[in-house]
């Protein structure tokens, strides 16, 4: 549709509604909490009243940085506080004076206002925000839209309307693709499916309207809406465009593809079920969809998502003062004139090439083996080729990427590096002896990264002249580095605040999740990695499980990869060199005297004897055929079988899938409080993030500590711990943390003991003793 620019002969004002007048402009998202609800539904009273006003249009407006959003959607700190279904109408409650304005009822009171309303959209229209657009009779938008409805991603579902009004606009195959998967979609894709009427500068045009601003061309509609009938402009009131069988065979069809309920599909069964009541009256579909979501929003899975939601945010916050060093080069609006290195160009290293090239940084990639560098610049130019293809970044981003890679066996091309990053092999003199030459390289202020998964960052930066020390600091990556999100930033003891503060920000700024930790063996992710390692191993020395068995009962936890699996996709030797490193490996008949008093020996011999490397040898704890799966598929393996049967005991009773899941997980639960109680990590929420982003945890319980509060509980563990204590003596990942005993005796979870921040006092009282 396309509006005359001729003027209206309407005389009547136009009221405009701008979201950043009340939710200040340093928030750009325009989260839709009270003030901003507040004021939508006194405009509308407003405009109602006034005969003067004739249309009203709702704006996000501009933010201090100058984006703009309409808004990103419902304010979720309110959630804690909603127990049950709203009010049916809004105001002044009477009993506390409090002012109380639902968003179901807004977008009511938007949808049947007298006046016509037109959404005049830019940036995000999520969630509530988008529910709030489908309630207008226009919507408008610029070439920076993006529809969607998230909820399921915080584990609740649409609750003002999204689920009746969504699918009647873009049909309800698309409202589902939407409502299930969270995907948004784009301005130009919102038009050709009818969820927005115009977009602004989208059509090649010289008309005076694709000149126009957003908010010219959302008047210019509103105007000649004043002259138009409303009825069939109300979402609401549209039928979908489905017959009943036809939805009842989408709404199968899509069903097919949900995870099991207790897999973490509460949510978007909830939601497939509040989408197919779009085909009753939309005040019977709504009160549908709103028994749903007061469903999810009670429901443990949907509680652990907002948990971990909450959870990434606080692990990002920045440490001390906001404004540390807000004018160092790695924190510049633009990384154009910013040069890094990495060293190593192995699939770790690539994979860190790769992020800071997108990033937008100029990257110096060193090998001193050509064959390596020449493998590693492959990769990185098939990868960027491949991300052309599948639309993620456009020809010219592609080139600017590939002319910013600069491959060098040159130490002494890296003078002017304001970050280096190390990702070569866990060996510490090798790191040690490349941290040493960089020291007398690069410029003064270079902010100095090693990659390591395990070695203990005081002793490398022990290689460097003490005035480098406070810009020394790990940057450990998971594997694959350009795909998994999870980075944490490990803080050694020389390591200054300000450098913590920059490479936190600019973690976020390469669009990964940034976890500050503290320097130990295995910091918190692998420390942690190292009971389960052992103890499902462990399982099978003792007879009483298989590798499939292992790894089946931790994937039906819900855990993405089997402890097995997993361990092959990584590679065996990366384990086995740590092991050999930590001395814990036998050399033939000598045995270390560094081993744990109970050790898995099948996982040395596995690699040492008989060459199983994983995915990457064709055969690791499986088998692997290149035919099947392109080489990825887990297949049973016979010569492990019997590897096993060599060190398994006999007549063994086989463990049931919980048992094996306290086995394994319990450890590492009792890991985690063992990190805080040292201050390795901060906070237990930290611990969560690692897990959930780094190690395939399942959001849907929260993470490790989030699971052993509210689902294990605190007595229950403490009291398997000491079983197992007694069951496997001199097993130190079983013996009760001090802080596990301290939450049981005062009967607090861990979250609550931190969040009343007895942990602090705890610590003051320690230090006076």
């Amino acid at each position: 549709m396309v509006i005359s620019s001729k003027p209206s002969i309407s005389s009547k004002t136009t009221l405009v509604v701008n979201f950043s007048s009340v939710v200040g402009s340093n928030n750009p998202l325009n989260p839709l909490g009270l003030k901003l609800r507040q004021l939508i539904w006194e405009a509308l009273e407003e405009a109602e009243s006034n005969s003067s006003v004739g249309s009203v249009i709702l704006y996000g407006g501009l933010s201090s940085s100058n984006r703009s959003n309409f808004s990103a959607g419902a304010d979720l700190t309110e959630f804690g506080s909603v127990s049950k279904a709203p009010p049916t109408t809004a105001g002044i409650n009477k009993n506390d004076g409090r002012p109380f304005f639902p968003l179901i009822e807004l977008v009511k009171k938007i949808e049947n206002c007298n006046k016509p309303v037109v959404a005049a959209i830019s940036g995000n229209a999520l969630g509530g925000g988008l529910e709030v657009a489908l309630s207008c009779h226009y919507r408008i938008s610029d070439t920076t839209g993006n529809f969607g409805l998230p909820e399921v991603l915080v584990g609740v579902i649409p609750g003002a309307g999204g689920t009746q009004r969504l699918p009647r606009l873009v049909t309800v195959p698309k409202a589902l693709e939407m409502i299930l998967t969270a995907k948004s979609i784009g301005a130009k894709e919102a038009k050709k499916f009818g969820l927005v009427d115009h977009v602004v500068g989208l059509a090649a045009s010289s008309s005076s309207e694709e000149k126009d601003s957003l908010i010219g061309c959302a008047k210019r509609y509103a105007k000649w809406a004043e002259l138009m009938p409303l009825d069939d402009r109300r979402v609401g009131k549209m039928r979908i465009k489905e017959s009943d069988s036809e939805l009842e065979m989408i709404v199968e069809i899509a069903s097919k593809k949900l995870p099991p309920m207790q897999m973490g599909g509460e949510g978007v069964w909830a939601a497939l079920e509040a989408v197919k009541a779009c085909r009753l009256p939309i005040d019977e579909g709504s009160a549908i969809e709103l028994e749903q979501f007061f469903k999810t929003l009670r429901g443990s899975q949907g509680i652990a998502r907002r948990h971990g939601f909450f959870a990434v945010r606080k692990a990002q916050r920045i440490l001390g003062n906001n404004n540390y060093n807000n004018n160092h080069p790695l924190l510049q609006k633009s990384f154009k004139t910013v040069t890094a290195a990495v060293i190593g160009a192995g699939l770790m290293g690539s994979g860190i090439c790769l992020v800071l090239l997108q990033a937008g940084f100029t990257v110096h990639l060193v090998d001193v083996y050509k064959e390596s560098l020449d493998k590693g610049v492959v990769f990185l130019k098939g990868t960027i080729q491949s991300y052309v293809k599948r639309g993620r970044i456009s020809e010219e981003n592609a080139k600017r990427m590939i002319k910013s890679l600069k491959p060098t066996q040159r130490f002494e091309d890296l003078s002017t590096c304001s970050l280096v990053v190390e990702a070569v092999i866990e060996n510490m003199k090798i790191k040690k002896k490349i941290f040493s030459s960089l020291d007398k390289i690069t410029p003064a202020g270079c902010i100095l990264l090693s990659n390591t998964s395990t070695l203990d960052i005081d002793e490398m930066a022990s290689s460097v002249s003490i005035s480098r020390r406070p810009l020394f600091a790990g940057w450990h990556f998971f594997s694959p580095a350009h795909v998994m999100k999870l980075v944490e930033i490990v803080v050694g003891t020389a390591t200054s605040t300000e450098t913590t503060c920059v490479m936190q920000q600019l973690t976020k700024r390469i669009g990964k999740t940034g976890v500050v930790v503290g320097n130990c063996d295995g910091f918190v992710g692998n420390r942690l990695l190292i009971s389960y390692g052992a103890e499902t191993t462990l399982l099978l020395e003792e007879g009483v499980a298989t590798v499939s068995s292992v790894d089946k009962a931790i994937l039906n936890f819900g855990i993405a990869l089997g402890p097995f699996q997993m361990a092959d996709m990584a590679g065996l030797d990366i384990g086995y060199n740590i092991r050999k490193q930590r001395g814990w490996v036998s050399n033939g008949d000598i045995i270390s005297k560094n081993k744990p008093a109970r050790y898995p020996d099948v996982a040395d011999v596995i690699v040492s004897d008989f060459k199983r490397l994983g995915q990457k040898s064709g055969k690791g704890w499986y088998d692997y055929d290149k035919k099947i799966g392109r080489g990825r598929k887990s297949l049973p393996s016979k010569e492990v079988d019997n590897l096993i049967r060599k060190y398994a005991k006999r007549g063994q009773i086989p463990v049931s899938d919980q048992q094996i899941v306290e086995r394994a997980l319990f450890p590492m639960v009792n890991e985690g409080f063992k990190c805080l109680e040292e201050g390795i990590a901060r906070e237990p929420s930290d611990i969560d993030v690692v897990y959930v982003y780094g190690y395939g945890w399942p959001v849907y319980k929260g993470g490790p500590m989030w699971w052993a509060d509210h689902e294990v509980g605190l007595k229950y563990l403490l009291r398997r711990l000491q079983e197992f204590s007694k069951q496997f003596p001199h097993t130190d990942y079983y013996a009760p943390s001090d802080l596990l005993k301290r939450c049981v005796m005062m009967d607090l979870t861990v979250e609550e003991y931190f969040n009343l921040g007895l942990f602090k006092k705890q610590k003051k009282v320690s230090s006076k003793l």
